[in-house]
């Protein structure tokens, strides 16, 4: 089953847990879980890194590898109907890639130089 939204991943994380008792887990009242579980409210980013942290953990032997996700994007995004979403993965590459290289560009010389 593929998560989709922060409700599905957080009651996939708490895994036949109560509320309550996935609640203590993560250090919030029951209430919030019931909202994150609803949709109602979002979770912190603390809550969400420990359920992805959970349900990897509970699922590693189903992910797929490296090679297996690179063959996946790249054939949905040879659809005809994702070129939008192809150009905006470019342009993030891009980004990426030049933010890379300015960092790459800034030695612990130039660091301390105040460069």
């Amino acid at each position: 089953m593929a998560i989709t939204t922060v409700a599905e991943l957080i009651r996939t994380a708490r895994n036949r847990l109560s509320q309550k008792e996935f609640a203590q887990k993560l250090g919030v009242k029951q209430s919030s879980v019931s909202r994150y579980e609803s949709g109602k409210v979002n979770p912190s980013v603390n809550v969400i890194e420990h359920s992805m942290r959970l349900v990897h953990s509970e699922s590693a032997e189903f992910l797929p590898t490296a090679d297996e996700l690179a063959v996946k994007v790249k054939t949905g995004l040879a659809k005809k109907d994702q070129g939008r979403l192809r150009l905006a993965l470019i342009r993030l590459i891009e980004v990426l890639s030049n933010d890379r290289a300015e960092d790459r560009a800034v030695t612990p010389t130039s660091r301390q130089n105040g460069s």
